[in-house]
């Protein structure tokens, strides 16, 4: 096979990306990066990057033992559980470590699964440059903002570009910050994409990219009766399935919900402005690729409510009947496709063999609610 010279060396990936992704290290497009490990692609990480991943993994940390705290607390008093069943409760949702310590952990331990290399600022980053940007207020720092907070990124950016220098390589940077954005405009090493779906296709061999996408869309692998959107619709209806659905109401009386459940109406792939199906081919492989498509999803999301109003005289509360209510939700979701088989053949050809949704339903606005009154006087009738 002709080897296919590429543009890009490196990949780097900001804090936001990370956070975007919700830090799910080994799903969906972070868990693409591990095609890099054993590549000639470098994927780096700058230490201002990752301390800014620390600190903000480190809140996430900080509020879930919050919340655990509270909850555990809220269980002795109202629920009565003796202390030393909550002592152990406590001690199962535990984990050892303060939160940067946990969260420099994982991020250490994802770094050597997908084979990143952090980079110091100290050694690359030009200070003599770094304050002449500061003064002259180039990218990424901003007229009419506090510069001082935009700090941080150009240290980063500087530190990438010296890397880059150094190493003769020309990197790929993930963001979709403004000032990355202008920064990257006037430089010859780094080029900012905003999507890591997209920053990954730029790895893919170029041609081959092409041949796969365009015979998908010419022979409408994505866009006609065929196994593979019977599999995308089954997959997407198992990713609604079991999943809490937060619920919005309002009403005159109090209520509580409860037996959440939502059920799959149709779903829509998203297309580009020639009305064809949006591809993008995040890894290749000799064996599968993986491609990654979007798509909006209607479901009809249902809900039990219980109602109450509360007696002024006794201040307790009376319950007032309850309703099952139904509303229709739609979502975005970005679905992940990994198939295997000859691309040169009829698609019946190829097997899908696994299939990640990303998101799924996860809050439902029933709007203004209240008890079915024919219900219940129908049930009084009886």
């Amino acid at each position: 096979m002709e080897e296919i010279e590429l543009d890009f060396g490196a990949i780097t990936i900001d804090n936001a990306t990370f956070k975007g992704e919700g830090y799910k290290f080994y799903e969906g497009l972070l868990a693409q990066m591990r095609q890099f490990k054993e590549s000639p692609v470098q994927v780096l990480q700058t230490d201002i990057i990752h301390n800014e991943a620390i600190k903000h993994i480190g809140q996430e940390i900080s509020k879930t033992r919050s919340s655990i705290e509270q909850v555990l607390r809220s269980a002795n008093k109202q629920l009565k559980i003796k202390s030393d069943v909550i002592d152990n409760a406590r001690a199962l949702l535990s984990i050892d470590g303060s939160e940067a310590e946990i969260a420099e952990a994982r991020l250490e331990k994802y770094y050597e699964y997908i084979g990143a290399e952090k980079i110091a600022s100290e050694e690359y980053a030009d200070i003599s440059k770094l304050m002449e940007m500061y003064f002259a207020t180039e990218a990424p720092f901003e007229t009419g903002k506090d510069k001082k907070n935009e700090f941080p990124d150009a240290i980063a950016l500087l530190a990438l570009e010296g890397w880059a220098d150094e190493n003769d390589i020309n990197v790929v940077a993930v963001s979709q910050d403004k000032g990355w954005k202008n920064y990257s405009e006037n430089s010859d090493r780094i080029t900012l994409v905003s999507s890591l779906a997209e920053a990954l296709e730029k790895f893919q061999p170029h041609n081959k990219v092409a041949s796969i996408i365009a015979h998908i869309r010419e022979d409408s692998l994505l866009d006609d009766n065929n196994h593979v959107l019977e599999e995308i619709e089954q997959a997407i209806i198992n990713s609604i399935d079991g999943y809490d659905i937060w619920i919005e109401a309002s009403s005159y009386m109090h209520f509580e919900w409860d037996d959440t459940s939502a059920t799959y109406i149709s779903h829509e792939l998203d297309n580009d402005q020639e009305g064809l199906v949006k591809v993008r081919v995040v890894s290749i492989n000799d064996e599968a690729i993986v491609l990654k498509v979007g798509a909006t999803v209607e479901v009809e999301v249902e809900a039990s409510f219980d109602f109450s109003v509360r007696d002024s005289i006794d201040k307790d509360y009376v319950g007032m009947g309850g309703n099952v209510c139904t509303t229709t939700e739609s979502y975005h979701t970005d679905i992940l496709l990994t198939l295997t088989g000859d691309f040169s053949q009829d698609f019946d050809d190829i097997e899908v063999t696994e299939i990640e949704v990303l998101e799924t339903i996860g809050h439902a606005d029933f709007g203004e609610v209240e008890p079915d009154w024919r219900s219940e006087y129908e049930d009084e009738e009886l």
